[in-house]
């Protein structure tokens, strides 16, 4: 009997963690001292690393898991994802430049195919992390449709501009529906439960981070008003601001950033328990030391300049971890009989990273 081979009632799927956080402190240093000679793109073979030693201190079912990614893989995603994203923001920005309004088909046209091929890679960079994800000696997969995720994500994407960003939830839910209920073992289903997870309530969370949002947004428009008006000081006309100037701005920005942070830490976490739901886990949820979190993981990611990012996410992998516990039965890894025939055949209809 293989490994990969599960009995009728299933196997428990309870997952489990030690992890010592302070080990990645060494981790962090080692990318710092290698961001400069690398021009920065060390830091993707440190997030090939990170996520190598979380998946080696994380345990499902009693087994752990084994990260097999490589830093050369999210660099080539990364530049695949952004040139295609960033030429249609481009050539979106070119037409408004070249046309004004009258180029607003183009525009829309250029910026639905951004929001569309953030949606395709959102949905391949899952798939991509499932594929390196071994657990007892096998690699996970996710079924589904790239296709008509990115088109999903199109609509939502609409419906957010119609709502002022109020439809982002009901697309969370489906957001998580479509790639965790799609979570394969070969030969084996996880038993996502999408009622279960749609059941956790988050438009109370995102409240909280959207009005956040628009009193952060006011204040940058104050701000603004006040440079135009010259109530701040602002560089003489064709001078180059001061490095006081140049501080102030940067300041400014960093602690908007980290505020914005602790603002959506709340809807983060409400996101987070509503996909353990699904998997009949319960995380325990604090919006205030969720916010508190996020406000110093986010002081020491822009003190940092994000040098220490690995050390960040051992930090808020070990706090996801220590809030999960069992809600009655947990998820349990079970047969799936037509797959298992598919698989027995060779005609598995998986979509793996290599067919994106």
């Amino acid at each position: 009997m293989s490994r990969t081979d599960v009995a009728p009632g299933g196997t428990s799927l309870s997952p489990e963690q030690h992890l010592d956080t302070e080990a990645f402190r060494a981790l962090s240093l080692r990318g710092a001292l290698l961001a400069v000679p690398t021009l920065t793109l060390h830091r993707f073979w440190g997030r090939s690393e990170t996520r190598r030693w979380l998946w080696d201190a994380t345990d499902l079912g009693g087994d752990p898991l084994d990260y097999g990614g490589s830093g050369g893989e999210l660099l080539a995603g990364f530049l695949i994802k952004w040139l295609v994203i960033g030429g249609c923001l481009l050539g979106a920005w070119t037409s408004l430049q070249a046309m004004g309004a009258w180029g607003a088909p183009l525009i829309v046209l250029l910026v639905a195919g951004a929001v569309y091929a953030h949606g395709f890679t959102r949905f391949a960079g899952f798939v991509y992390l499932a594929s390196r994800t071994a657990w007892r000696g096998e690699m996970f997969e996710v079924e589904g449709s790239p296709v008509a995720f990115a088109a999903r994500e199109l609509r939502d994407a609409a419906l957010m501009v119609v709502t002022a960003g109020w439809w982002a939830p009901r697309a969370q839910r489906a957001r998580t529906a479509a790639l965790w209920g799609g979570l394969r073992h070969p030969g084996a289903r996880l038993g996502f439960d999408a009622g279960a997870a749609g059941r956790e309530p988050l438009y109370s969370a995102f409240a909280i981070g959207w009005f956040a949002s628009v009193m952060i947004l006011l204040f940058i428009a104050g701000v603004m008003l006040g440079l135009a008006s010259g109530f701040f000081p602002t560089p003489d006309v064709g001078a180059a601001p001061s490095v006081g100037q140049l501080a102030a701005l940067a300041l400014l920005l960093a602690g908007l950033w980290v505020l914005l942070r602790a603002a959506w830490a709340p809807y983060c976490e409400a996101t987070r328990a509503a996909t353990a739901a699904g998997f009949h886990l319960r995380l325990r949820r604090d919006e205030k030391a969720a916010a508190r979190a996020a406000l110093t993981d986010g002081a020491i990611l822009a003190g940092s300049l994000g040098l220490l990012a690995p050390w960040v996410a051992a930090r808020k992998s070990a706090r996801l971890f220590a809030a999960l516990s069992n809600r009655g039965e947990p998820a349990r890894l079970s047969v799936d009989a037509e797959r298992a025939s598919l698989r027995t055949r060779g005609e598995t209809h998986a979509i793996h990273a290599a067919d994106l």
